[in-house]
């Protein structure tokens, strides 16, 4: 038994002049890890979707086209008989979870698929074990970092038993040795996987077969650019404490670009937040000066952008030209509308979003829409910049026109802070790393 598309035709809307994936045959083999890669917006996450069942279900047209277990055709199958075959881990854990809480999650899933009461604990207590999050069995959600909370969406994997799992960048916001661990583990089951990902250097050793959906040739991320002097120090901290985390005295300078690294949970988004004001602290944290605790927050968003973990918690407008437009107008207000239109044609382009003006970011891939969010906060006229996970589903080529946009705002000054999973991108686009320690350790 394996799981195969045949002849997909896939576009998003009814009337396209084009489809998004076209006459295409796909082939997972059994019992197999499969690394699938390709460019930002080649259709990796679409056709993830597909052979999970999700889409045309819930989004798009499929024109033409089968997907199959074996002989059973996937798309004439009930979801709850589906998932024993295919289940899909997606990019945003916050697009997969119904309930409150990981116990409730597990239960509400195995329900789903007609698991009685008295026979799921077979399957939650394994699938527990095996990811080692018992702790987090009655935490919120809502009080979990972004990796923890993929840890728990593959746990819910586990727990359904599918035949098949497909990961769509299923790592990206966690740590590399939290990732390795789970990569290891899925090295043990007995079932297929399928796993988008342009992190191949995180795979090593683990995959049986690499694909790249657009054809160009895999590569492994290695950058060496030369990073500028910064200047006077802009922002800095002491003796911080939020809630039960402690962090070490930390400076930062005018026109820097400091890498945040650390494991998932251990406190990386919630000193961005803190930042911002979005949570009550103890010690000091300056900005040019003053004391952040004295500064009204209109001010501090005046000074300070933030690029979200889920860049679509941020967007604005209707459209990708109207989301990048509204940031050129608070920058050049000045200027004619024909420089800003301009100028926000050259930003779309430079990130090739440009053929995606139209388009709402919400239809957009996680990739792209990664991308669109650094860009409309790059073209304000903020001081400091705090991006979470930048680079977060992205292929080579947009990593590097990302960072070198990043490198060309430092050099005019911008002072920016991005946390991140991958030490090489720390190593190469970084004038410091700050490494976060687990406050168990």
């Amino acid at each position: 038994m394996s799981l195969k598309a045949r002849g997909i035709c896939f576009q998003y809307f009814e009337q396209a002049t084009r489809p998004i994936i076209e006459d295409l045959d796909f082939d997972v083999p059994t019992g197999k890890i499969t690394l699938l890669t390709g460019k930002s917006g080649s259709g990796k996450s679409t056709l993830g979707y597909i052979l999970a069942g999700l889409y045309p279900e819930y989004g798009g047209f499929l024109t033409k086209g089968s997907v199959f277990w074996g002989d059973v055709d996937l798309h004439k199958t009930p979801p709850n008989e589906r998932a024993t075959y295919v289940s899909m881990l997606f990019q945003n854990p916050d697009l997969q979870f119904c309930m409150d809480t990981l116990e409730n999650e597990l239960h509400f899933c195995l329900e789903n698929i007609g698991v009685p009461a008295e026979d799921r604990a077979t399957r939650i207590e394994p699938a527990i074990a095996a990811i080692g999050i018992a702790h987090l069995l009655n935490r919120n959600f809502n009080a979990m970092s972004g990796g923890e909370k993929q840890k728990c969406a593959l746990c819910c994997i586990l727990a359904l038993g599918s035949r098949c799992i497909i990961l769509d960048e299923a790592f990206a916001n966690i740590d590399t040795a939290s990732a390795l661990e789970i990569i290891g583990l899925l090295r043990t089951l007995d079932c297929t996987i399928l796993a988008i990902d342009h992190n191949i250097k995180l795979w090593t050793g683990a995959y049986d077969e690499i694909i790249s959906l657009d054809g160009s040739r895999p590569k492994v991320f290695d950058l060496r650019p030369m990073l500028h002097p910064p200047g006077d120090v802009v922002l800095e901290t002491r003796n911080l404490r939020v809630n039960d985390i402690a962090y070490p005295d930390m400076h930062f300078r005018r026109g820097s670009l400091t890498a945040v690294l650390g494991k998932s949970g251990v406190g990386k988004t919630t000193f961005f937040k803190t930042l911002i004001k979005q949570h009550k602290y103890q010690g000091e944290i300056s900005f040019f000066g003053k004391e952040l605790r004295k500064m009204r927050k209109h001010t501090v968003f005046s000074q300070c952008g933030i690029g979200f973990q889920n860049p679509s918690n941020q967007f604005l407008a209707l459209n990708v030209w109207e989301e990048i437009r509204f940031s050129v107008n608070r920058r050049h207000k000045r200027q004619g509308s024909a420089r800003k239109d301009e100028k926000t044609r050259e930003l779309l382009t430079l990130f090739e979003l440009e053929r995606y003006k139209a388009h709402s970011p919400y239809l957009l891939s996680q990739g792209q829409q990664r991308r669109l969010a650094v860009l409309s906060m790059i073209a304000g006229d903020q001081e400091i910049l705090l991006l979470d996970e930048p680079t977060y589903g992205q292929d080579y080529e947009n990593i590097c026109a990302i960072m070198e946009l990043l490198l060309l705002k430092a050099r005019q000054g911008l002072t920016i802070l991005y946390t991140t999973h991958n030490e090489a991108l720390a190593e190469h686009f970084s004038h410091q790393i700050i490494r976060l320690e687990s406050h168990d350790e």
